[in-house]
Protein backbone atom coordinates (compact mmCIF):
# COMPACT_ATOMS: atom_id res chain seq x y z
CA UNK A 1 0.00 0.00 0.00
CA UNK A 2 1.74 3.46 -0.91
CA UNK A 3 -0.59 5.68 0.90
CA UNK A 4 0.37 4.44 4.09
CA UNK A 5 1.52 7.72 5.73
CA UNK A 6 -1.90 9.00 5.67
CA UNK A 7 -3.70 6.01 7.32
CA UNK A 8 -3.94 6.78 10.83
CA UNK A 9 -2.88 4.18 13.38
CA UNK A 10 -4.53 5.72 16.16
CA UNK A 11 -7.73 6.97 16.59
CA UNK A 12 -8.02 10.65 17.91
CA UNK A 13 -9.45 9.13 21.21
CA UNK A 14 -6.41 6.64 21.63
CA UNK A 15 -3.70 9.29 21.25
CA UNK A 16 -5.83 11.81 23.37
CA UNK A 17 -5.42 9.45 26.14
CA UNK A 18 -1.71 8.79 25.45
CA UNK A 19 -0.70 11.74 25.35
CA UNK A 20 -2.67 12.31 28.83
CA UNK A 21 -1.03 9.51 29.97
CA UNK A 22 2.73 11.41 28.94
CA UNK A 23 1.69 13.97 30.96
CA UNK A 24 0.75 12.37 34.10
CA UNK A 25 3.96 10.12 34.20
CA UNK A 26 5.89 13.33 33.04
CA UNK A 27 4.53 15.12 36.26
CA UNK A 28 2.87 13.35 38.66
CA UNK A 29 4.26 10.31 38.36
CA UNK A 30 8.18 11.55 38.79
CA UNK A 31 7.06 13.50 41.86
CA UNK A 32 5.36 10.38 43.52
CA UNK A 33 8.86 8.10 42.51
CA UNK A 34 11.52 10.42 43.97
CA UNK A 35 9.43 10.80 47.04
CA UNK A 36 9.77 7.59 47.18
CA UNK A 37 13.23 7.56 46.42
CA UNK A 38 13.73 10.16 49.47
CA UNK A 39 11.83 8.67 51.90
CA UNK A 40 13.80 5.00 51.46
CA UNK A 41 16.98 6.86 51.66
CA UNK A 42 16.12 8.24 55.13
CA UNK A 43 16.03 5.12 56.57
CA UNK A 44 19.55 4.07 56.10
CA UNK A 45 21.57 1.74 54.48
CA UNK A 46 20.66 1.42 50.54
CA UNK A 47 22.18 -1.67 50.11
CA UNK A 48 19.54 -4.18 51.35
CA UNK A 49 16.97 -1.41 50.98
CA UNK A 50 14.46 -3.42 49.26
CA UNK A 51 11.85 -0.06 48.91
CA UNK A 52 14.70 2.09 47.84
CA UNK A 53 15.87 -0.48 44.87
CA UNK A 54 12.22 -0.84 44.02
CA UNK A 55 11.53 3.07 43.25
CA UNK A 56 14.69 3.24 41.23
CA UNK A 57 13.79 0.35 39.15
CA UNK A 58 10.23 2.04 38.55
CA UNK A 59 12.28 5.49 37.86
CA UNK A 60 14.14 4.14 35.09
CA UNK A 61 11.25 2.34 33.54
CA UNK A 62 9.99 6.01 32.83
Amino acid sequence: MSNDAQVPFLTQEAYDRLVAELENLSTVGREEIAKRIELAREEGDLKENGGYHAAKDEQGKM
